[in-house]
C-alpha cells in the first residue's frame, strides 16, 4: 500500500514539474480554451436546466449524479443549494475539456509542444461539446467527468496503478455524469490500435482484460454508494437497459438511427467540407507512411493487424453512441454526444506518422477543422442571445392580459419564431445550432412553461398528458383574449392558451 502511495506521489510531483517547466504553453492553452467559451459567456443566458437550477438551486441526486452534488455544494460553500459559479463556471469547463485532451494525446506518446497544443483543443472544440459549455451549472461537473476518464492514462505504464486509478477515474465520472463513463472504452481503443500495431498483441489482451474489470468494479461500487444513499441511477427509463427485451435487435437499430439523425444535423452544414479536408490529408499522410515504409509493413502480420484495426473502429463507433444505444428511454442530445469529441482522435494520429510533412498536414488539416468549432462557438452565443431576446419580447407582450388574472395557469400550442435576427443561422446553413439551441416555447414541452414565468407572474404548474389534450381538444371553448402576428391568447377561468399556431376558431 505505501509503495504504491510513493508511485502517485511521485509520478504527480513528476506531472506537477512538466507543467511548471511548460507553464507559458499552459496559460496559453488556457487562454485559448476560455476565448473559445467568450461567445456563449457573453451571451449571458440561462440555458435548459439552468432555467429552473438557478432558482431552485437544487442538485443532480434525482439523476443518481450525487458527485456533482457534492462537488457543486462544496464549491458553493452552500448545503442547502449550489450556487453556478457563473462565468468562472463556463471558463473552468472548456479548460477541464482542454487538459483532458492534453492527457490523452501526451499518454500516447506525443511530446512535441505545438502537437500537444492543437491535439489538446481537437476534444474541446467538438462541436456536440458545445451544449456543455453552455451550461451555467452543468459545465464543471460534466467536464470534471471528462477529466477523470482520462486521468488514469497518465499512469497507462504501470499495470497495477494504472488499475487502481482506472476504478477511481471511472467511479468518479459515473458519479459526476453516467454519460462520458463509455468514452474511457474509446481512450482505451487508441491504445489498442497502437500496440496493435507495434504487433504487442499480449499487452493489448491484457489492457482489455484489466480495463473490463476496472470498468466493471468501478460501476459496481457506484451502484453500491448508489443503493446505500437511497437514490435512483436515472429518473424515468433512462437507466433501464434493454438487453433482455425480445425486439433487442430493432431497439438497437433504433438508437443507431437516432445517433445518425444527430450526426447528420451536424454534416449538412460546412461541416462536411472541414471534415472532408481532414479526412483527405489523413488519406495522404497514410499513404506516404505505407509507401515510405513499405518493406517494414508488408509482412504476413498486416492483414491481421488491419482486421484487428478495423474491428477496434467499430467498437469505437459503439462506444461513440454511448449508453443512448443501450437504454430505453434515449436522449439523443448533443453532450451525449462526448465520445465523438474522443473518437476524432482517430483522424489525428494518422497525421503525425511523416515527420517531414507533419507540419504542413497538421497546418492545412486542423486550422479549417478547429476554426470553424469557433465559428460555431460565435454563432451558438448569437442565437441564444437573440432567442432569448426574443422570447423575454413575448413574455412582455402577454404578461397584461395574464396578470388580470392571479398566477394562472398556462399551456402552449405550437412553438414560437426563431427570432428574425437568427434567420441566418437556419437548416440550410447551421442546423447542429437547432439542437444546440432549442426554443424552449414548443408545445408539451415542459421548458416553456418555465422559460415563459422567468419573471414569476404566472403559476409553475405545469399540464400535460392527456388533461393537455383535452384543453387543447376544446380550444374554441376558451375566449380569444388577445391576438397578434405572433399568437393567438385564449383565457376561461385559470387557465390560458397561448396558441403560436394563431388558430381562428
Amino acid at each position: 500500500m505505501k509503495n504504491t502511495i510513493d508511485f502517485f506521489h511521485r509520478r504527480i510531483n513528476k506531472l506537477l514539474q512538466i507543467i511548471v517547466e511548460n507553464k507559458t504553453f499552459i496559460f496559453l492553452l488556457i487562454f485559448i480554451s476560455i476565448l473559445y467559451a467568450l461567445p456563449l459567456i457573453l451571451a449571458n443566458t440561462y440555458y435548459v436546466d439552468d432555467l429552473n437550477r438557478t432558482v431552485a438551486g437544487y442538485n443532480w441526486n434525482h439523476d443518481g449524479r450525487y458527485i456533482s452534488s457534492v462537488i457543486m455544494h462544496i464549491l458553493s460553500f452552500q448545503s442547502g443549494v449550489v450556487f453556478s459559479l457563473y462565468p468562472f463556471s463556463m471558463m473552468i469547463g472548456s479548460v477541464l475539456l482542454s487538459l483532458s485532451g492534453l492527457i490523452v494525446i501526451y499518454s500516447l506518446g506525443v511530446r512535441n509542444k505545438t502537437i500537444l497544443f492543437v491535439g489538446s483543443l481537437l476534444l474541446t472544440t467538438c462541436p456536440f461539446l458545445l451544449e456543455i459549455l453552455a451550461y451555467r451549472f452543468d459545465s464543471i461537473p460534466i467536464s470534471l467527468s471528462v477529466l477523470f476518464i482520462t486521468l488514469p492514462f497518465l499512469f497507462f505504464d504501470k499495470r497495477k496503478h494504472f488499475f487502481i486509478a482506472s476504478v477511481l477515474g471511472i467511479f468518479l465520472s459515473l458519479g459526476l455524469y453516467q454519460t462520458t463513463a463509455m468514452s474511457y472504452c474509446i481512450i482505451i481503443c487508441l491504445f489498442l490500435i497502437k500496440d496493435v500495431w507495434n504487433e504487442q498483441y499480449k499487452k493489448g489482451l491484457f489492457t482489455i482484460l484489466w480495463s473490463a474489470i476496472a470498468f466493471l468494479a468501478a460501476f459496481f461500487i457506484y451502484k453500491v454508494v448508489l443503493d446505500f444513499l437511497d437514490l435512483e441511477l436515472l429518473q424515468d427509463r433512462r437507466g433501464d437497459f434493454i438487453f433482455k427485451d425480445a425486439n433487442l435487435f430493432q431497439l438497437l437499430k433504433d438508437r443507431y438511427h437516432g445517433m445518425i439523425d444527430l450526426v447528420k444535423l451536424l454534416f449538412k452544414s460546412s461541416y462536411k467540407s472541414v471534415f472532408l479536408i481532414l479526412l483527405v490529408l489523413n488519406t495522404i499522410s497514410l499513404v506516404i507512411y505505407f509507401r515510405t515504409n513499405v518493406k517494414t509493413i508488408v509482412n504476413k502480420q498486416l492483414p491481421l493487424k488491419l482486421l484487428f484495426v478495423v474491428l477496434i473502429i467499430f467498437c469505437v463507433a459503439i462506444f461513440t453512441a454511448g449508453v443512448n444505444m443501450f437504454v430505453y428511454e434515449p436522449r439523443w442530445v448533443p453532450r451525449a454526444m462526448i465520445g465523438w469529441g474522443f473518437a476524432m482522435y482517430l483522424l489525428f494520429f494518422p497525421l503525425l506518422l511523416n515527420k517531414n510533412y507533419r507540419n504542413l498536414i497538421l497546418s492545412f488539416a486542423l486550422i479549417p477543422f478547429v476554426f470553424y468549432s469557433f465559428l460555431l462557438s460565435s454563432q451558438l452565443g448569437i442565437y441564444l442571445k437573440n432567442q432569448d431576446d426574443f422570447s423575454d419580447y413575448i413574455i412582455n407582450l402577454v404578461s397584461p392580459k395574464l396578470l388580470e388574472h392571479d398566477r394562472i395557469k398556462v399551456i402552449i400550442k405550437g412553438t414560437n419564431k426563431t427570432a428574425h435576427r437568427n434567420i441566418t443561422v437556419n437548416y440550410n446553413t447551421m442546423p447542429i445550432i437547432y439542437k444546440l439551441a432549442p426554443i424552449y416555447e414548443n408545445n408539451d414541452w415542459g421548458w416553456g412553461i418555465i422559460r415563459l414565468n422567468k419573471f414569476d407572474n404566472i403559476s409553475s404548474i405545469y399540464i400535460g398528458g392527456e388533461e393537455r389534450n383535452e384543453i387543447l381538444k376544446n380550444i374554441a371553448e376558451y375566449p380569444i383574449a388577445d391576438r397578434n402576428i405572433y399568437y393567438t391568447l385564449r383565457i376561461k377561468g385559470d387557465i390560458a392558451i397561448i396558441d403560436f399556431e394563431r388558430g381562428e376558431e
